[in-house]
């Protein structure tokens, strides 16, 4: 007799049968769907045009993130913006890549057709919008954006309810990673949060993982991994970035969202990782200890053991302070005086 229930056991036996799943990139998990929001201006476009011809080009890291170097099939859907205006922008883009990198970008970079629907809406806009994705064989697909697709008011649960569900079931029925640009309002120098996306509770539920774009009032611009389902998300520094003229976003390093968010001018602090490389090379003959640092530095930058452990891996390996042994940390300079 059939069941319509799965012991663990039999459960755990065929998930061993299944391939392991990797991540694409950053806390993004291959075949699965997210957002990637903020305010209107703030960079998120041409964010994720710079990530997916990284993708298509098949290079090994993006924003400090590592990607497996296999260049991926890209759809970029586009509903937004006049098409002229986007090739313009692309073309910048495109032609900053070497000329083996833009190969691959033009054999796996693809879009919809220029008359496509500009608004998923209806019963038929989503065939065909389905049909769009399945016909492309893409592995990884972006779409700008949400706001094209909302049949009424996001603040109605039930409208967002039903767009995610209709955009996961796209990213599971089609076995591709699925990247949707979302609006917010200006944030007006707030955190950017889940709670600033209307109908916040229905898009959480959904999503796999949420990455924010935000813009101060002083015109800087960073990004801050907001959530992930299935990797650790408890980051407190964000990664700032300037937009070049080729449309191609630098990452500028690392900061603290609190403090970026309160400066009186766009110049930069200094970072956390700054910070602390400052202190450990303030003095070429004391040695500091990991629970020293962390009991140090909690406090002052508010920022967890986790992070200040990870500054210090990252600060050895860049060659700005020295680990003389397991545990310990010390200056540039504290080898030579000990001579």
């Amino acid at each position: 007799m059939r069941t319509n229930f799965i012991s663990l056991k039999e459960m755990l036996v065929r998930y061993e049968k299944e391939p392991e799943t990797n991540y694409l990139w950053n806390g993004v998990k291959d075949q699965s769907f997210g957002l990637v929001f903020g305010p209107s201006k703030s960079g998120k476009t041409i964010f994720c045009e710079n990530l997916a011809m990284h993708l298509a080009a098949g290079k090994t890291s993006y924003f400090g993130y590592e990607l497996d170097g296999n260049p991926r099939k890209v759809l970029f859907i586009g509903l937004e913006e006049f098409w002229k205006n986007r090739a313009e922008r692309n073309k910048k883009q495109f032609n900053s890549f070497s000329s083996e990198e833009k190969t691959l970008i033009e054999e796996n970079y693809i879009s919809q057709e220029i008359d496509f629907e500009r608004l998923i809406v209806n019963k038929e806009q989503w065939e065909k919008l389905k049909e769009l994705v399945q016909s492309s064989k893409a592995d990884v697909v972006f779409i700008d954006s949400i706001t094209r697709m909302n049949p009424g008011k996001l603040e109605d649960s039930k409208n967002a309810e039903l767009i995610m569900q209709q955009l996961r079931d796209l990213c599971y029925d089609n076995g591709i990673t699925l990247f949707c640009i979302h609006h917010t309002p200006k944030m007006q120098d707030c955190p950017i949060t889940m709670d600033k996306i209307k109908g916040s509770a229905v898009f959480a539920q959904e999503a796999d993982f949420a990455i924010g774009i935000n813009c101060t009032t002083k015109k800087a611009r960073y990004m801050k991994n907001v959530f992930f389902r299935y990797a650790a998300d408890d980051d407190e520094s964000v990664k700032e970035f300037s937009i070049d003229s080729n449309t191609i976003l630098e990452n500028i390093g690392e900061s603290l969202e609190y403090e970026i968010l309160n400066r009186t001018d766009r110049r930069r602090d200094s970072s956390s990782v700054d910070l602390i490389a400052s202190h450990i090379n303030s003095s070429t003959s004391t040695t500091y200890s990991t629970d020293e640092l962390v009991g140090y530095f909690e406090s002052r930058l508010d920022i967890k053991e986790r992070q200040i452990k990870s500054h210090l891996s990252d600060l050895v390996k860049e060659d700005k302070i020295l680990n003389p042994k397991r545990g310990v940390y010390t200056s540039l300079e504290y080898t030579k005086n000990q001579s």
